[in-house]
């Protein structure tokens, strides 16, 4: 993964942004090390969000230490999330619904959770290269 790479493709900034924005885990640094805040899974994905971000060029340079999420709260901070249904174990999802992804001012749907419910909730997919 390189920074040319995030930049070309659309469909790694939104699985980034899922990631992040849909999520109710936080990464923090304390006492000298990182640790999760909520569930282990869902604090994977906000680290895999993380790593994938750091490759936005609009970070700039970042001290991890001080703020270990960066590019979550560079995302957050040019979305307001509208809606939230969190996961539960009878829906095996969970949806968050923003306004203002990618600059896009219409509300936006971010649903993440088991590959058949996801699939069963799809009426389309988004390409490599952004298309529909």
């Amino acid at each position: 993964m390189n920074s040319d790479l995030y930049e070309k493709v659309a469909s790694i900034r939104d699985i980034a942004a899922v990631c992040t924005l849909n999520n109710k885990s936080d990464i923090v640094f304390e006492e000298g090390k990182f640790n999760k805040q909520g569930e282990p899974t869902e604090a994977a994905l906000k680290v895999a969000a993380e790593k994938i971000g750091r490759f936005d060029r609009s970070l700039g340079n970042v001290d991890y230490k001080k703020n270990p999420t960066p590019f979550s709260t560079h995302l957050r901070k040019s979305v307001k999330t509208v809606a939230t249904l969190d996961f539960t174990s009878e829906r095996k999802t969970m949806s968050t619904v923003v306004k203002g992804l990618g600059g896009n001012q219409n509300n936006c749907l971010l649903l993440k959770g088991a590959p058949e419910r996801v699939i069963e909730k799809s009426k389309n997919y988004k390409r490599e290269d952004g298309t529909v």
